[in-house]
């Protein structure tokens, strides 16, 4: 039985490499006809405000921007911005002003696709857990150290401040795109191809997105160059309002996070 169960355990995640941990590409694909997407980058300048949460998080927002930029430690670095605050709504927003204040997004590893591989080889659902957190915990020093990332180091590194804080945080899978008609249209569906990593998050027992990449800033039509520029519209959403560049694949979302749930017996 215990054989059997490991068999599955291992299926199942060979095909969670393919949706996740194959991070050099970040294109998946669902279903045979389907061509994979490239990696979703904001080529959009336009500036979206939210004048509301501006106004509710002035005093979080000028906190956050006015700390020095060192080289720390996840948990030094996580626990250093939120200190001043006492909410998990205030402290995820420092975070998320933070990140989009202090990391960039990466045009070089988006074009040559070479970020960091895990060696999930495993015995136990233990191991696999434990390999999982070391791996997506030197992803996200490794954003840190270079003060950029793609999709994926972003949300890993959101991931990893959040959870620092006690605070429940996913990573999405999911497609991203500028062309809201062919979103609207993905979402009617139940497998497609994802090119797009977020997050979500849980304050107060309610779930919100949280997309940290396309929140700070965009990059040029070429993916060659980066402009740093805040953008409102994807800090806190409702996960029933989803925004309507994304469309997220539930399935993959699922897997992600809960690798070994679809394992266990009946």
């Amino acid at each position: 039985m215990l054989l059997s169960n490991i068999s599955k355990i291992l299926l199942l995640f060979s095909i969670l490499l393919l949706s996740t941990i194959s991070l050099s590409s970040q294109e998946v694909v669902d279903t045979v006809a389907e061509k994979a997407e490239p990696a979703a980058v904001n080529t959009n300048a336009t500036n979206y405000t939210d004048s509301a949460a501006t106004e509710k998080f002035k005093k979080v927002d000028k906190v956050v921007l006015a700390m020095k930029k060192r080289n720390k430690k996840v948990p030094i670095l996580a626990k250093e911005i939120t200190d001043p605050f006492t909410t998990k709504e205030e402290k995820v927003r420092a975070l998320f002003i933070w990140m989009t204040n202090n990391i960039g997004f990466d045009c070089v590893t988006y074009h040559n696709k070479k970020t960091p591989q895990a060696n999930l080889s495993y015995k136990t659902p233990e191991e696999l857990n434990d390999k999982l957190n070391n791996y997506y915990y030197n992803y996200s020093m490794l954003v840190l150290r270079n003060k950029k990332g793609v999709a994926e180091g972003y949300s890993i590194l959101f991931r990893e401040l959040c959870k620092e804080n006690g605070i429940e945080c996913q990573l999405v899978e999911g497609r991203a795109s500028e062309n809201k008609d062919k979103i609207k249209k993905l979402r009617k569906r139940n497998n497609f191809s994802t090119n797009h990593t977020w997050n979500k998050v849980k304050i107060n027992g309610v779930w919100y997105y949280v997309d940290v990449t396309w929140a700070s800033g965009y990059c040029n039509k070429p993916v060659k160059r980066f402009f740093k520029k805040y953008n409102a519209y994807y800090f806190l959403m409702p996960v029933d309002n989803l925004y309507t560049t994304h469309a997220e694949n539930y399935r993959f979302t699922e897997r992600r996070n809960h690798p070994m749930e679809d394992n266990r017996e009946d």
